[in-house]
């Protein structure tokens, strides 16, 4: 069930870290906090099973992760907060919104209590990252495991996000060594601190003598056209349309690093 309390806060805190940061524009649009939103309930799931923080119901829309139930939160979660709206249009757009955080530490502080500590981290670190840079941010979402292995207007599943975070955490736990290995993993050490230690410095007369600078001279044209011609009449530029089929949205090539 869809929490709106809890995208209040995290719109909120998403904003307001934003404060805290020094590049130059400040300002999030809504496609920034929907995105941030959809990051936080991913780090959540990745932790918790497969479930989400909000409750939201995700979608695979336009190329990105989407929450109508989100968007209309925008505005009502940052005016309560103080936040400054600005509104203006562009040749694509006749109005675009940007809201300007209102710096507060007090603020942050009350807001960083009440965000689970698995959304804090992640969370801090793509608004660090990615900031106002729409085109990384939405690279970034796209790549996700969710919208990998989905297709357009399907809702996302978070579930086998939450798998591969298990997977890799096994992965990465300390193995225990046993005496033996133990015993030869200090060899090893050993052994190569002897041989640093014995080997001598490489003489000036085994340097490697850099190369001359290529020459470009009749020879060398004449050489250039003769391989132009070894491969035959150039290629002639074709215009089309590649037709694909839906089926191509489930493919293992999308999402599996060992294929792609």
């Amino acid at each position: 069930m869809t929490d709106y309390a809890k995208i209040d806060l995290l719109f909120q805190y998403i904003l307001t870290l934003a404060g805290e940061e020094e590049w130059d524009d400040r300002e999030l649009g809504p496609i920034h906090l929907i995105k941030y939103l959809y990051l936080s309930d991913l780090a959540y799931a990745e932790r918790n099973n497969g479930e989400t923080f909000t409750g939201l119901p995700w979608r695979f829309y336009h190329f990105g992760p989407w929450a109508e139930e989100a968007h209309g939160r925008i505005e009502p979660a940052l005016m309560a907060i103080g936040s400054e709206k600005r509104t203006f249009s562009t040749l694509k757009y006749d109005e675009v919104r940007r809201y300007s955080p209102k710096k507060s530490s007090h603020l942050l502080h009350q807001l960083e209590q009440q965000v689970p500590l698995s959304i804090d981290g992640p969370l801090r670190k793509a608004v660090h990252k990615f900031g106002s840079d729409t085109e990384s941010l939405l690279d970034h979402t796209y790549r996700t495991l969710p919208m990998l292995t989905a297709a357009p207007n399907e809702l996302l599943d978070f579930s086998r996000a939450a798998l591969k975070q298990v997977v890799r955490e096994e992965e990465e736990k300390p193995k225990t060594l046993t005496t033996r290995q133990m015993k030869k993993r200090k060899q090893a050490i050993e052994d190569l601190k002897n041989r640093l230690k014995n080997s001598s410095p490489p003489k000036d007369d085994a340097l490697v003598t850099p190369e001359e600078e290529p020459r470009y001279d009749d020879v060398f044209f004449e050489g250039v056209e003769w391989l132009d011609l070894l491969a035959g009449e150039p290629v002639t530029p074709l215009e089309g349309t590649a037709h694909f089929s839906p089926d191509v949205w489930k493919s293992k090539a999308r999402y599996d690093s060992e294929i792609s």
